[in-house]
This record gives structure tokens, sequence and C-alpha cells, in this order.
């Protein structure tokens, strides 16, 4: 009895301590799995970390070029806009300098404003993520435009009737306002236009991305009234304005 009491009583010892060293180990454990726990939250912190002053960084930086571009097209609005011929239809010298000036700014900044999108086609060899419909509106457009500009730049005759029907009841003709910049400006965007729009057919052809079906007919719509006013026009007035 005795014996079996005693070892009884040494069961319950080893299993005191075999409790207790379970006990310290789970406690090591928990402990241990918070340190663990610990890393990826500050690793997420650190990274955090790395991307704000990735995107202050990048900030900065646009910011620096978005200073560096905007003073170059500045200064070459001023030299443009001072050496190249001004409108003598401005009442002053100041108006007709300060009106060159600001012309030749926005043709250089809107021009330069074609280019990232070539080179970056170019480059990706794709025009993925680029609208179809975009590219074929903004040659329609820049065409019209163009048309526009160099009939009123360069066409004396439209000139003429211009300043004739939209003269002042004082007798005073309406001055026609295109200048150089903005006839420059027309056949440098179709052009950028055009090459823009040739890219889609170069790298992904026009088979894996028409253009939409109301693009197609906004097209022809326009052709349409064009063919439609000029017959009109000649049939009415036996000629074209």
């Amino acid at each position: 009895m005795n014996s079996s009491k005693q070892m009884s009583g040494g069961d319950d010892v080893v299993f005191s301590a075999a409790a207790a060293a379970s006990e310290h180990n789970n406690g090591h454990a928990t402990c241990t799995s918070r340190h663990s726990g610990s890393k990826p939250i500050l690793h997420e912190a650190l990274s955090m970390d790395d991307i704000i002053q990735d995107k202050t960084t990048n900030f900065t930086s646009q910011s620096s070029n978005v200073f560096k571009w905007t003073t170059f097209f500045l200064l070459g609005g001023i030299i443009l806009g001072t050496m190249l011929p001004q409108n003598p239809a401005l009442p002053s010298a100041t108006w007709r300098l300060l009106s060159s000036i600001i012309g030749y700014t926005y043709f250089l900044s809107w021009s330069a404003s074609f280019y990232p999108q070539i080179v970056m086609n170019h480059e990706r060899k794709t025009t993925r993520g680029l609208s179809v419909d975009f590219c074929v509106l903004n040659v329609l457009g820049y065409c019209c435009y163009t048309v526009y500009t160099t009939t009123f730049f360069w066409n004396q005759r439209i000139i003429d009737e211009y300043k004739l029907r939209f003269s002042s009841d004082e007798g005073e003709s309406a001055e026609v306002t295109v200048q150089g910049n903005d006839v420059a400006f027309a056949l440098h965007a179709v052009v950028m236009a055009t090459v823009t729009l040739s890219q889609i057919g170069i790298y992904d052809t026009f088979t894996a991305r028409p253009p939409s079906k109301r693009v197609l007919v906004i097209i022809l719509a326009t052709i349409a009234f064009c063919i439609g006013y000029v017959c009109f026009t000649w049939v009415v007035k036996g000629s074209v304005d």
C-alpha cells in the first residue's frame, strides 16, 4: 500500500511537472507567435513608408518636369511670337505682340502633347488601351479644323466675303482672326493624329480593333453633309461658296 501510494504520489509529481512544462512551452509558443506575427505588420508598415516615399519622390520629379517644360514652352512662345509676323488687325503693337506670344505658346504646348502617346505606342509595339474611336474622330476633327483655318488664312475670296457679310452698321468690315500659329497647329495636328491612327493599323490591325458603328455613322454623315452642301450651292447659286 505504502509503495503504491508512493508510486501514485510520484506519478502526481511527474504529471504536475509535465503540465508546468507544457504550460511554459505554450506560453513560449504564444509569445513566439506574437513576435512572429509582428514581423508582417512591421514589414507592412515599412512597405507603406516606402510607397509614400516613392510617391513623394515621383510627385517631386513630375513637378520638376512640369516646371521645366512649362518654362521651355513659354520661352519658345516668346521667341516665336516676337520674331514671326503678327496680326496687323489688332489695334496696338502691345496687343499684337501679346496675342502672338500667347498663340505660339499654345501652339508649342498643344503640339507637344501628341508625341508621348506616339512614342509609347512605338516602344510597346501595341496601341492597347488607346481608344480607336477617339483616334478616328481626332483625325476627322483636325481635318475639318485644317480646312477652316487654311481657307480663312489663304483664300482671299473667303476672307473678303467674311468681311463683307459681318461688317458693322457703320461700314467697318470684320477682321479675320485666324493667325499663322493657328494654321501651323492645324497642319501639325492633322499629321500627328493621322500617325497615331496609323499605329493602330500597324501594331494591332483594324481587323482586331475596328472603330465602332457609331463612329462610322458620324464619318459617313459628315461626308454626306459636305457633298450635299457643295451640290446644293452649286445648283442654287451656280458656284460653291
